[in-house]
């Protein structure tokens, strides 16, 4: 009888790669925002860069070194919903405790903030793949500490969203001279309309509350 051999891993491990030596020496891909999103708890401040004081990194682009914080953000309304709000693919509904409790903020930024590109071709540009978005968090902090260290000293970096991949996430560096303000806070349970909007096209729904 003939052992069958096993059969090797099919595909890429999914880790993304650490920075590469010549990061430093070439010219990140860099575009300039000054307006993004936040959903946060209602009862916190929403400009919070993590992940605190003798925390160790907890989110993806949290810095491996702890020498700065960040604050996660998204470009769109949408975006920011999506990463909190469907964070389970195969939940069709979200819970209106998910919703009630939390609100949307406008951050606005006295300058223009310079985010690396760490999507699309900006992706190649860097040495590195589209697993710096999807895949484990590892590398991530490694990536962030990189950016932060390099000759063109960005603010921080833009990424694609886990849960929807047309949306762009961003990880913005806490730096002395980046101070968003937030600017039109709303509660999501007042906004329930435009909420259920961008729930219904990712094909949810909110579940009713408990009586």
């Amino acid at each position: 009888m003939r052992l069958r051999k096993r059969a090797a891993p099919r595909g890429p491990s999914g880790l993304a790669p650490p920075p590469p030596e010549w990061l430093a020496d070439i010219s990140l891909p860099i575009d300039e925002i000054q307006v993004l999103h936040r959903v946060h708890r209602s009862s916190l401040d929403p400009i919070f860069f993590g992940p605190g004081p003798n925390v160790p990194p907890t989110n993806r682009f949290d810095s491996a070194s702890g020498r700065f914080g960040v604050l996660y953000a998204g470009l769109t309304l949408r975006g920011a919903l999506a990463e909190t709000l469907v964070r389970n693919p195969q939940r069709l509904m979200v819970a209106m405790t998910d919703i009630v409790g939390r609100s949307v903020s406008g951050l606005v930024s006295d300058r223009s903030l310079r985010i690396v590109r760490l999507y699309g071709a900006g992706l190649q540009t860097v040495g590195t793949d589209n697993s710096i978005s999807t895949g484990p968090y590892e590398p991530c902090g490694l990536w962030s500490d990189a950016l932060w260290d390099h000759p063109d000293r960005p603010d921080g970096l833009a990424y694609q969203s886990r849960h929807d991949s047309s949306e762009i996430c961003l990880a913005i560096f806490e730096k002395a001279d980046v101070r968003p303000k937030a600017k039109g806070t709303h509660a999501l349970s007042s906004m329930l309309g435009d909420v259920a909007a961008v729930l219904d096209s990712y094909g949810k729904s909110v579940s009713p509350p408990l009586e």
